[in-house]
């Protein structure tokens, strides 16, 4: 069984570290949500997250966690993720006891071959003192294996004591891997070292919901092959503690960044912020949500400016959004324009920059927005639209790498159920993901990406269905 749970905090910090208190560092986030009060002085946002932990993960924290002061818990929360899922293994006496098992195990299964080798010699032989030989050979073998088994055991408390948490779970997977191979070598299928044949057919039920939801082919083998090396390494028979497994492989393989806001606090941020796109993905509106986002919930001075001059409309459309919110819009026809605007700066003033949609044949144009920007220092957020296909969503980065983006938003994504070219763009192209849209409600219906809400949108972990039914009702 798996443990879902919601939690509730003014910051997605806060709540982060009340998940971590509560279910511990393997936790995982299955879903986001940003919850305000309205618009005005009065508003009290607040971040609402569902989270899970399998019950073995669980299990091991209450265990580790047993023994511990109330300060002694404090500190090890404070230390990152992966220490404390380490420290929490140690305390707990699962890796030593997983260990000793191995080794166990492994002295059971030589044993037995031996001494089934020691009878056949014996039958074998028609002397005597041939045969009492060779069950002192016997003995002596067994002694010394015996002996092995002390050695190994010793040797395994000493890394522990030894060794730092990250040099540990190197060691663990090594040793791991040297008993299988052991095994394998001597023909044996202990239970350690084979998984039954019900629980291979787990793996192929869990692979077709990425073919489901439209993951590339050579992808999905790899996520396979990578899978089954864990089943294998942590004895999985489950079929929801594989599809944990298998979201965090999902989450390895895709990169994120930290929310706007977040990132601006920190002077390293360039304060103009431009978004590119193909034409028709939704990019003025996302600037008007990111826009709400930072004047409502972060009190930031924000300026809005285009260097769309081609379509009348994109202008009107957001000086709509300028007007409601109460800031500037600035039109920078050429790079000219633009440098004065950013000159005119103050020190926590926000720039977010509309650019006009390209096609295929748009080269020339690209090449010129290009030349304007190239003045100005600006992070730059490419929008796609998660309805294009896998191909045209390549062709598209391809493009726009004359402007060396930083991130990509996705778009729109309440008109599609699939949702596997957004794990396909990011994994291929390396892009951190910054944001999600959907819906045209400004500034609600928007989120900041993150691995967790990818790894949900393909594997469906929180069971919902239709991810925005709820933001869109």
């Amino acid at each position: 069984m798996m443990d879902v749970k919601k939690f509730e905090a003014p910051t997605l910090a806060e709540v982060l570290k009340v998940v971590k208190r509560e279910l511990g560092p393997e936790a995982v986030i299955l879903s986001t949500k940003n919850n305000r009060g309205g618009w005005g002085l009065m508003n009290k946002a607040s971040v609402e997250v569902t989270a899970t932990v399998s019950a073995e993960a669980f299990q091991r924290k209450t265990s580790a966690e047993s023994g511990l002061t109330e300060s002694q818990r404090e500190s090890l929360l404070n230390r990152p993720a992966r220490r404390v899922t380490s420290a929490y293994d140690v305390l707990s006496g699962a890796r030593l006891n997983r260990r000793l098992q191995e080794a166990n195990s492994f002295v059971e299964s030589v044993s037995q071959k031996v001494t089934h080798r020691a009878s056949a010699q014996s039958a074998q032989l028609a002397s005597a003192k041939r045969a009492q030989t060779s069950s002192i050979m016997t003995a002596n073998q067994l002694a010394a294996l015996n002996k092995r088994e002390d050695i190994t055991q010793r040797r395994y408390v000493d890394i522990e004591d030894d060794e730092s948490p990250a040099e540990q779970i190197s060691m663990r997977s090594v040793d791991r891997a040297n008993f299988r191979q052991e095994g394998l070598q001597r023909g044996q299928t202990t239970n350690h070292q084979h998984i039954r044949p019900s629980s291979i057919s787990i793996l192929p039920k869990v692979i077709a919901q990425l073919i489901e939801s439209g993951i590339q082919e050579d992808l999905v083998k790899e996520i396979g092959d990578e899978l089954k090396a864990i089943m294998l390494r942590e004895h999985i028979t489950r079929e929801d503690l594989l599809r944990l497994q298998l979201a965090r492989v999902l989450m390895g393989r895709i990169r994120v960044g930290r929310a706007l806001g977040e990132r601006l606090r920190s002077p390293s941020t360039p304060r103009v912020i431009t978004f590119l796109g193909p034409t028709g993905v939704g990019k003025t509106t996302t600037i008007a949500k990111i826009a709400a986002e930072l004047v409502i919930n972060q009190k930031r001075p924000i300026t809005l400016a285009t260097t769309d001059t081609f379509k009348i409309a994109a202008v009107e459309q957001l000086q709509t959004y300028a007007n409601i919110l109460n800031i500037p819009l600035e039109v920078c026809p050429n790079a000219d324009a633009l440098e004065s605007l950013k000159n005119s700066l103050g020190p926590d003033d926000v720039v977010l920059v509309d650019t006009a949609g390209f096609g295929p044949r748009d080269d020339q144009k690209l090449a010129e927005l290009r030349d304007t920007l190239r003045s100005i220092r600006t992070e730059i957020h490419l929008c796609v639209s998660s309805t294009t296909r896998d191909g045209d969503l390549l062709n598209a980065v391809k493009r726009f790498q004359i402007f060396e983006p930083d991130y990509l938003v996705f778009t729109k994504l309440d008109e599609t159920q699939m949702y596997g070219n957004i794990f396909n763009l990011a994994a291929r192209s390396h892009l951190p993901l910054s944001y999600f849209t959907m819906g045209q409600r400004v500034p609600e219906d928007m989120e900041v990406a993150t691995k967790e809400r990818v790894a949900d949108l393909i594997l469906d972990l929180a069971g919902g269905g239709s991810l925005w039914t709820k933001q869109i009702d």
